[in-house]
């Protein structure tokens, strides 16, 4: 059989100790391609095979999705089945065929080429087959595929999400019923915000048991209420009032953070991806720059020695990069789609071009240890220039806090400051967890950074509900230049009863943390299956445990990942110094439910023997 269930606990505080490195990266877990590429979203985590143990797929954008099997807590590259510009992935057994699907949102070619969502099907035995389009489906430029079961039957079915074409806002995000065998029916299209509120998170912020949808990306927030019956109401302005306003949010995590059984939120918030970035960091001489659709100039650059470009990165369709007044060609060594380091010297750079018409990058040295970058590009450009001995003009980021919004009955109020969070930087991603083990839900926050140093990460500890404090030796820091934050997600991939952390940089690489804590807290996991009459999938249920007059709630699915939807049914909660859990139960969507008796902490449990 399988279950959904929510938490309640009692549990002591546990404060990190300033001497333990929480975190650490293992390369022998993991062999990440040691080169930045650009990305998209967050890791999609789910158990492809079916063997016990979380597998990875990992969007490298416009080039192809990795995939990671996990062969009891190390991970194998396997042959990649997902090429091309890919944006959302959702997975989940939509058909319940007892083989997980994946339904993947291709991108549409800045408007040119609208595509159709792809469904791929993977069998135990690792074979994956599919790949055909919803042939019916209108074609957009897909961002958001989220597998929801709209009208509590047991059944998924799908919401996706759209770049709008020509400003047609009522063509943004889609609701389709399933139909079983693979198929789906178009119901109506969803409130929306505006042009780039293409972001999307599930959550039931009334704890009515009915998946509700939060929509977001650029000027306001959206909450589109689930009526139950395939039909939604925008109720915004009831449920966030001003905050409905609140602009840039580029990811939202579910935290229940004072285990009062509601589900409040997180918020992280960056620029749009596309305006003009420059900045300089004067302790190591390095300044970057990002530009995109117009003409740019980085004049009067000083530079000491050769020119040493790292991490330049050219998307289609213009790649070429000139150098001198000659405009001799760069010859690439590698593939076009990622990372390229370029050193020219100042005699193989002489000189300007009289015509620099012809678009891409154009790199020239002027005399007296001053060089030139200038150029226009269609798609991002970006790299960090080293030995720039005089600070040039920068662009400074505008600051955009993060939020931590506290659930009171179905209405959200902000609470940021009150529980001594205070992130007044630009911030691209969360992971949500109980790091520590103490019983009360953490948050680990990815910054933007400045890409022209290494960056480290943020982590705030929970302190019993009561606020939040950053740890300063968490160990995590991600150290490629010219990259910038992208996605972040929790899970226990090695089974020893911690939540690790995957995250990634945009133009720049995978990092997979492993959570090194040496604390003694109690803990358990709840791997939840299928409901116990097989019609209700795992997806979107709720496990809720009692325990030392505490409630906390575990939902599967859970991610602050705006676009994709991973399967992640390891329910994890930590439990402090707490040693006998009361009550836990699961409860699917469709209100299945199933008592756990949990006598032995410290170890998995299954809803399905």
């Amino acid at each position: 059989m399988s279950r959904y269930f929510l938490i309640i606990w009692s549990f002591g505080v546990f404060a990190q100790s300033n001497s333990e490195t929480l975190f650490f990266e293992n390369p022998s877990v993991i062999q990440f391609e040691d080169r930045s590429r650009r990305k998209f979203d967050n890791a999609v985590i789910a158990d492809l095979d079916q063997d016990g143990y979380l597998d990875l797929l990992l969007t490298e954008h416009s080039r192809r999705v990795e995939l990671y099997w996990n062969n009891k807590g190390t991970f194998v590259k396997g042959e990649p089945f997902i090429f091309g510009d890919t944006h959302g992935i959702a997975v989940a057994d939509y058909n319940q065929d007892g083989n997980l699907d994946v339904i993947v949102q291709p991108g549409g070619g800045n408007g040119e080429k609208p595509s159709k969502p792809i469904s791929f099907q993977v069998k135990p035995d690792r074979t994956i087959s599919g790949g055909d389009a919803f042939a019916h489906f209108e074609g957009s430029r897909g961002r958001a595929a989220k597998l929801v079961d709209v009208d509590n039957d047991g059944v998924l079915d799908l919401i996706t999400t759209a770049f709008p074409p020509n400003n047609l806002l009522s063509h943004a995000h889609f609701l389709y019923k399933n139909e079983g065998a693979l198929s789906f029916k178009f119901i109506d299209y969803l409130p929306h915000a505006d042009r780039f509120g293409m972001r999307s998170t599930i959550t039931d912020f009334n704890n009515d048991g009915i998946s509700d949808i939060l929509f977001y990306g650029c000027n306001n927030m959206i909450v589109a209420k689930s009526e139950g019956n395939f039909s939604f109401t925008d109720v915004s302005k009831e449920v966030l009032g001003a905050l409905s306003k609140t602009n840039q949010v580029n990811s939202i995590s579910e935290i229940d953070f004072d285990n009062d059984g509601d589900m409040d939120l997180f918020l992280t918030r960056s620029r749009e991806p596309f305006g003009y970035e420059s900045d300089y960091d004067k302790a190591t001489k390095a300044f970057y720059f990002f530009a995109r659709m117009k003409p740019f100039l980085y004049d009067n650059l000083k530079i000491e020695g050769d020119f040493i470009m790292e991490n330049l990165q050219m998307a289609f369709p213009d790649f070429d990069v000139f150098i001198g007044s000659k405009k001799h060609l760069w010859q690439r060594k590698e593939d076009k789609h990622g990372h390229h380091d370029v050193k020219i010297t100042p005699e193989e750079a002489q000189g300007w071009p009289e015509d620099t018409t012809k678009r891409g990058l154009y790199i020239g040295y002027l005399g007296n240890g001053l060089w030139r970058v200038a150029g226009e590009t269609n798609s991002p450009t970006s790299a960090v220039i080293h030995n720039v001995v005089s600070k040039p003009e920068v662009i400074a980021l505008e600051d955009m806090p993060a939020k931590l919004l506290e659930n009171r009955g179905g209405v959200f109020f902000d609470v940021t400051a009150e529980f001594g969070i205070d992130i007044q930087e630009q911030t691209s991603s969360s992971a949500v967890g109980d790091f520590n083990n103490d019983g009360w839900s953490d948050i680990f926050v990815l910054r933007y950074g400045n890409p022209s140093k290494q960056t480290k990460q943020i982590l705030l500890l929970n302190q019993g509900g009561k606020k939040f404090i950053r740890s300063e030796s968490h160990g995590i820091i991600t150290k490629e230049l010219g990259a910038v934050g992208m996605g972040a997600d929790a899970f226990d991939y090695d089974k020893d009863g911690d939540l690790d952390i995957i995250c990634a940089n945009e133009r720049g690489k995978w990092h997979l943390f492993t959570n090194n804590s040496n604390s003694s807290n109690n803990y358990i996991q709840v791997n939840v299956g299928n409901s116990p009459s097989g019609k209700a999938s795992a997806m979107g249920a709720v496990l809720t445990v009692a325990a030392c007059n505490n409630t906390s709630k575990r939902v599967v699915g859970a991610t602050s990942s705006p676009y994709s939807h991973s399967f992640n049914t390891y329910l994890h909660v930590g439990l402090g110094t707490c040693e006998q859990i009361e009550n836990a139960f699961v409860t699917w969507s469709n209100g299945e439910k199933m008592n756990l008796k949990i006598t032995t902490l410290n170890k998995i449990y299954h809803t399905e023997n």
